[in-house]
């Protein structure tokens, strides 16, 4: 029987005073600020690819790199924005990572040379580790239990509605370029991120609201409420921990490269115009709405381990589609199962953390564990970079590898298991 109501119904978003439960305005509020100061920059730099290569003349395996680099140094910045996190709480990480992301989007917007694009992309990236999914997850996290998963689904759908920005930054390159363009997202970023981040706040400990803001119905089965709070020394210790990494590394693998290079494919492979182009990743972005929310109720009523083995199965066929494709409304097709199993992922990966290792050390296990997976999103984004200039501009070959990737990690999902020794230990 399922652990709390159906999203949507009766009570759903209330607490038992009657009012709005506060937790669900911190998931508000985390979903706008990764709009804002996360979303522009992971999907709407899609738009800004081909533009800025032609322009400066450089290599697609150069700018991938680039785009890569953000992936790897935003996994450098994660275990030190978890132990911020778990020190001063997510409200002043937030402010800081906003302030970083307008000013890397300002400085981009000024780059002629590789001495400048690469630390532009790296300040964007540890501005959008400290303002994005990361501290969000952390912030809604300590206001729920029992509605855990989908919370952080709801919440998640901040960055699904970044897949608007790809069109919206298409539009602005073709009519005031990519330069002009990026300056006025940072200012956006700036003012806005600023102003939203007051919702971004972790629940106190002696807030008049039950848990999950409401009582679960009669019958209903609550989660208890003795959990556990492993240590982070012992939780990344843990073989649990190293097996959870190792299916992330080979997933991320292929969202990176997905995001980096699907716009610049459509592009040039299949002779889209940017804003045709642009719409594959936006289209990628709603189906990813059915992966986010669908997963986030799965992982509330099931194993854990299963939904996150699950997420990859229609992303590998996306890539499998994306290979195939020779006109737009084919990659559109593939950007549909793409989308749906890039979004599923999303909530289950810190959901997972939580289930497996508790909430005190919540933010540097998570930080940790996303400093090892970007391992993976940097060595895809690059790799199929790298292929592409190799093969004459085509990407058939990279979509092939990036599909094999994401079904391999299928079966080492599977063979994860909770870390029941320390569980039991660490009870609190």
């Amino acid at each position: 029987m399922p652990r709390a109501s159906s999203a949507g119904g009766p009570g759903f978003f209330r607490s038992s005073d009657g009012r709005i439960y506060e937790g669900w305005h911190t998931v508000g509020g985390s979903a706008l600020v990764t709009f804002v100061a996360v979303g522009s920059v992971v999907y709407g730099f899609g738009s800004i690819f081909e533009p800025l290569r032609t322009e400066l003349q450089w290599s697609a395996f150069v700018v991938s790199l680039g785009f890569a680099l953000r992936s790897e140094v935003g996994g450098l910045a994660a275990p030190l924005v978890g132990f911020a996190l778990d020190q001063v709480g997510p409200q002043r990480v937030v402010r800081l990572g906003v302030l970083l992301s307008a000013a890397g989007v300002l400085s981009l917007s000024f780059t002629w040379h590789l001495w400048q694009f690469f630390p532009s992309v790296a300040l964007i990236a540890v501005g959008s580790t400290a303002a994005g999914g990361q501290v969000g997850h952390y912030a809604v996290a300590s206001w729920f239990r029992a509605k855990r998963a989908r919370a952080m689904s709801f919440m998640t759908l901040g960055g699904a509605a970044g897949g608007l920005f790809p069109v919206i930054v298409a539009v602005g390159v073709e009519e005031i370029g990519w330069r002009q363009t990026l300056r006025v997202f940072s200012v956006v970023i700036l003012v806005l991120g600023l102003a939203l981040s007051r919702l971004v706040k972790a629940r106190p400990a002696a807030h008049p609201q039950p848990i999950d803001g409401i009582e679960l119905p009669v019958g209903e089965a609550a989660r208890p409420a003795v959990e556990w709070n492993i240590p982070y020394r012992d939780a990344v210790r843990s073989s649990a921990f190293r097996q959870i990494v190792t299916f992330n590394i080979a997933a991320d693998f292929g969202r990176l490269a997905y995001l980096t290079h699907l716009v610049a494919f459509v592009e040039r492979d299949l002779r889209a115009t940017a804003v045709g182009a642009g719409t594959a990743l936006t289209v990628s972005t709603l189906a990813s709405l059915i992966g986010r929310l669908g997963s986030g109720v799965l992982a509330d009523r099931y194993d854990v381990t299963r939904v996150a083995a699950a997420t990859m199965v229609p992303f590998a066929i996306g890539a499998l589609v994306l290979a195939a494709a020779t006109e737009p409304w084919h990659a559109y097709a593939g950007a549909v199962f793409g989308g749906i199993g890039f979004g599923a992922s999303i909530p289950v990966r810190p959901a997972m953390y939580v289930e497996f290792f508790g909430l005190e050390s919540f933010g540097r296990v998570m930080g940790v564990g996303r400093l090892a997976s970007t391992t993976g999103g940097f060595l895809g984004g690059a790799l199929i970079g790298l292929i592409v200039d190799a093969s004459d501009g085509s990407y058939g070959s990279g979509w092939l590898i990036v599909a094999g990737v994401a079904a391999a990690s299928v079966p080492l999902m599977l063979l994860v298991r909770p870390p029941r020794e320390l569980q039991d230990r660490h009870r609190v």
